[in-house]
């Protein structure tokens, strides 16, 4: 990952803006210039609902002037200390779909968006910004939560060397160089991780793997991609608990997961990793894409 242009979604009206903090950290790190994004909508001006449509014209005009005067407060610090920063301005409904837009429009080496806490309701409906980003987001989407990195942070790859849940295998050498350009750009170090579990046969029968083969397979990847083997780690147990073990084991400032393709029907039948994991993580997530992936597919971690 060579991060040249960092896009940063600003959340409207927030008194705490960690993704800003990060990308800031980042942008010192690693040289890049950044763009500050603030999309957001309120059907109260929209033609018709109170206003007619030359008054909500105007009152919408009004309403993105003061959003761009919000943007340039926050960007002239930032200025101030050296970076480049770009602003910018989007209304529509959902305001997702705004953020998409324009991370196409500009290219972004990567996109920093603020995550917060997620109640299953919101899962279920399928309904969150953070998600949506999740599916839609075209480019590396790095969902930020309130901790601090330190100067040289420690990164973990949730790799999948069994390509069990189909996984294209060239995804995992993605996630490899994305976390060797992290540790790069920030002085930091790099972690391979692997969760080896199989669920019970018939639901109640414990499945063991085969220790040998996942070290053999997890050690064949580590040197395809140049990591140390004593930086490569393996579980038996089940994701959800053996990864975020390993995050406050190793004090991990990020973990990088990759995302694949799946149906609606899917998602709403079993979940997703991201979905189980996003809030038993202290840590931020580096969501990663496969190439060629269209960038309206939904997705799954």
């Amino acid at each position: 990952m060579k991060m040249e242009k960092i896009l940063v979604v600003i959340e409207a009206d927030a008194k705490q803006q960690p993704a800003l903090e990060r990308a800031r950290y980042l942008a010192r790190k690693s040289g890049a210039e950044l763009e500050l994004l603030l999309a957001d909508f309120s059907p109260y001006l929209e033609d018709g609902y109170y206003f007619d449509p030359v008054q909500a014209k105007q009152l919408r005009y009004e309403h993105g002037e003061h959003r761009l005067r919000e943007l340039e407060a926050l960007a002239a610090p930032l200025r101030d200390s050296g970076l480049e920063v770009a602003v910018t301005t989007a209304w529509g409904n959902p305001p997702n779909d705004e953020i998409v837009r324009r991370v196409k429009e500009s290219a972004p080496s990567l996109v920093v968006a603020s995550t917060r806490h997620h109640h299953k309701i919101a899962r279920l409906l399928l309904s969150n910004e953070d998600w949506e980003l999740v599916r839609y987001c075209p480019a590396p989407l790095l969902l930020v939560k309130q901790q601090d990195w330190p100067d040289q942070p420690t990164i973990i790859a949730a790799v999948d060397p069994d390509h069990v849940h189909d996984k294209p295998a060239e995804l995992d050498h993605k996630l490899v160089a994305a976390g060797q350009g992290l540790a790069e750009a920030t002085g930091g170090h790099l972690n391979l991780f692997h969760s080896a579990w199989l669920p019970p046969l018939a639901g109640a029968f414990p499945l063991h793997p085969d220790a040998g083969e996942e070290n053999r397979k997890l050690a064949d990847l580590a040197k395809a991609t140049g990591v140390a083997e004593s930086d490569c780690h393996w579980s038996a147990e089940e994701i959800i608990r053996s990864l975020p073990a390993l995050v406050e084991e190793k004090a991990a400032s990020v973990v990088i997961m990759g995302a694949v393709s799946r149906s609606r029907l899917d998602r709403l039948l079993i979940g997703s990793t991201a979905e189980k994991l996003l809030d038993r993580l202290d840590c931020d997530v580096l969501v990663i894409k496969p190439d060629h992936m269209p960038a309206t597919s939904q997705v799954l971690i």
